[in-house]
């Protein structure tokens, strides 16, 4: 495989709330126990917008963004060359939180809580897959792709399919033909919850103000489906689950509204900052309010297993990635269904 020596990248300048391109970055040399991970398909969403935006200034000043990523292998240094399982050309997801693999919560298995690396996320905090190649430093990062999964599947699979897997794994024990599920959001994340809760044969209600959400949603097995939580054709307190992937207050309170006793809501969706949450109401009904964050990386695996099973589809395109600053602006307008991919295309100005 040919390796340049600089490349093209994407990402966030402080003072600048447009995608910026990044001209001739050095592609990294890989040291002893590093992979160098050539990046085939990485996904646009809605957490790329928010950084663009609000610009947070605990991150880098200037960062390549990207965080649902995927790729082959380029390169390996020296510590690797022998190890059968990072060959070069293997097909891997990139963990989108860069753990330790060493703290409690890494030996716990929930290595998306690392405390070691808790500050460390791939087109987060640091550099992403808006790039075409992109250091790997822990090859514990990376999840093996099935043969039969493609790069655009698996790199939807790494956020926007992980995302409410991580969620939905949590109360899976509750999921059967007579329970009933609310999800409020039919946006990358909410449709793909419907996929997953459609395995469990439930009874899957969706909420979202865009009517034309309303096929695919059925598609991936929703029964019913509103644009307004007022229009609902049930009894307040009679969902078992609540999934609120917008994550306002008024979806918060539509999940407390249609909760069952001892049920379920799963906050999500990120869309405020802070909640007002009827504390003595839900304590009346036992009902218990989870929030989640991402996913685990053996949950990542577990995602792309059932997509080798044909137990999910994930609904996404693929487009070059020099097409990046436009779909950004889909995106600001709402005009993106689905995961987009975006494959490098381009050579740096200098060679």
């Amino acid at each position: 495989m040919s390796i340049p020596s600089l490349q093209v990248g994407y990402g966030i300048v402080h003072g600048n709330q447009k995608l910026v391109r990044f001209d001739n970055l050095p592609v990294p040399e890989p040291q002893a126990g590093e992979v160098l991970l050539k990046i085939e398909a990485a996904g646009l969403c809605r957490s790329d917008f928010h950084i663009l935006i609000v610009q947070d200034p605990r991150l880098p000043k200037k960062m390549v963004m990207g965080h649902e990523v995927c790729g082959s292998i380029a390169k390996v240094g020296p510590s690797l060359k022998d190890n059968a399982s990072y060959s070069i050309g293997k097909k891997f997801a990139l963990v989108i939180a860069d753990a330790c693999g060493t703290c409690s919560n890494c030996r716990k298995g929930v290595d998306n809580l690392c405390s070691g690396n808790q500050d460390k996320a791939y087109g987060i905090s640091q550099d992403g897959g808006f790039q075409q190649f992109l250091l790997v430093k822990n090859p514990r990062s990376l999840v093996e792709i099935p043969e039969n999964v493609s790069f655009a599947e698996a790199a939807a699979a790494s956020d926007a399919i992980l995302t409410p897997f991580h969620a939905i794994m949590k109360v899976k024990h509750l999921l059967a033909p007579t329970t009933k599920v609310l999800v409020f959001g039919a946006g990358g994340l909410g449709l793909n919850a419907v996929q997953i809760l459609a395995n469990f044969g439930c009874h899957i209600v969706v909420v979202d103000r865009k009517p034309g959400n309303e096929e695919i949603a059925k598609k991936f097995g929703a029964a019913e489906f509103y644009t307004n939580a007022d229009e609902i054709a049930h009894d307040p307190e009679s969902f078992q689950v609540c999934l609120d992937f917008v994550g306002n207050q008024e979806t918060s309170d539509g999940c407390v509204e249609y909760i069952a006793p001892a049920g379920k809501i799963l906050s999500v969706g990120l869309g405020k900052m802070r909640l007002n949450i009827p504390n003595y109401d839900l304590a009346r009904r036992e009902v218990e309010y989870i929030f989640n964050f991402g996913g685990t990386s053996e949950d990542q695996a577990q995602v792309l297993q059932w997509i080798s099973l044909g137990k999910l589809k994930p609904l996404v395109t693929t487009t070059s990635m020099d097409q990046l600053p436009a779909y950004f602006e889909k995106m600001a307008k709402g005009e993106i269904v689905g995961r987009v991919a975006f494959v490098p295309n381009e050579r740096p100005s200098k060679l």
